[in-house]
């Protein structure tokens, strides 16, 4: 026995227990970093579906009859309504027309495709190539004991052919055409992502990364019948199923593929007649 310290047996013990506690701490590090980076990489690859799924569903609840212009597992390319009102008479400088207050900032940022006014049948006809100023011609409305109602606008609709010109009284809405669509992403080479295009304007980068598992599938009929595939006549389409599966940017710690998060959303046609 050493009276001025361990024996060598002593010392050989501690060090062995203080290397096996600290293997333990180590590996219990490694295991609280990387249930930490999985869980930062999930909560991003959630907040890139939930980020996609707010932008598109405020505008394809808008949609109406005839309102899908074309369908694909990963585009679509929707009418948009975005603001909504009735005609006055008609001159030769186009359709006067009331609005009821819209969404100022829809309105603005708006980039206007066409109109469509309602029938006495029900149904609507669809003008495109319009142009949408402001007007001051009260008389036009006011002549038909048509009212503009506080907050309201009143505009002038040119470039309407003859026979399509909307008697003074009609329901209308004007709508701008909007595709959404999954592709190559420019932000994240490799990757993919959510593109939006407001008519012919530029496409624009909106959400990013998605797995390829991302698409749209569509619900068809009365029933709203699920199909993976569009069919071959989409005025029976009754809204879409969107399908989001979110990735974040780049794996967690000790995984080779980044984690992903599916977001299923169905969104129905709400202004349709039926």
């Amino acid at each position: 026995m050493n009276p001025r310290g361990f024996t060598l047996v002593e010392l050989l013990i501690a060090l062995t227990v203080f290397a096996i506690l600290g293997v333990a701490l180590a590996r219990m590090l490694v295991s609280d970093s990387r249930f930490v980076s999985e869980q930062e990489a999930m909560m991003l690859a959630r907040q890139t579906a939930r980020a996609a799924r707010n932008a598109m569903t405020v505008e394809l609840r808008m949609v109406g009859d005839n309102g899908l212009l074309a369908a694909a597992a990963e585009s679509v390319a929707v009418r948009v309504p975005y603001a909504f009102g009735m005609t006055c008479q008609s001159g030769m400088a186009g359709t006067v027309a009331t609005l009821m207050p819209p969404d100022s900032l829809m309105y603005a940022s708006a980039v206007p495709s066409g109109m469509a006014w309602r029938g006495t049948t029900g149904t609507y006809t669809f003008v495109t190539g319009v142009t949408v100023t402001s007007s001051t011609v009260t008389s036009a409305c006011t002549a038909d004991s048509i009212r503009t109602v506080p907050g309201s606008m009143l505009i002038n609709i040119s470039g309407i052919p003859g026979p399509l010109i909307p008697p003074s009284g009609r329901i209308f809405h004007l709508y701008q055409n909007v595709t959404y669509r999954f592709g190559a992403s420019t932000e994240f080479p490799g990757r993919r992502a959510l593109w939006r295009r407001r008519g012919t304007d530029p496409v624009d980068e909106l959400v990013a990364p998605f797995d390829t598992a991302a698409r749209f599938a569509f619900l068809v009929g009365p029933n709203s019948t699920m199909q993976e595939a569009p069919p071959f006549d989409l005025t029976t389409v009754r809204g879409l199923e969107l399908r989001l599966v979110g990735a974040s940017v780049s794996p967690a710690q000790g995984r080779t593929s980044p984690e992903t998060f599916p977001l299923v959303t169905r969104v129905a046609f709400a202004n349709r007649l039926n």
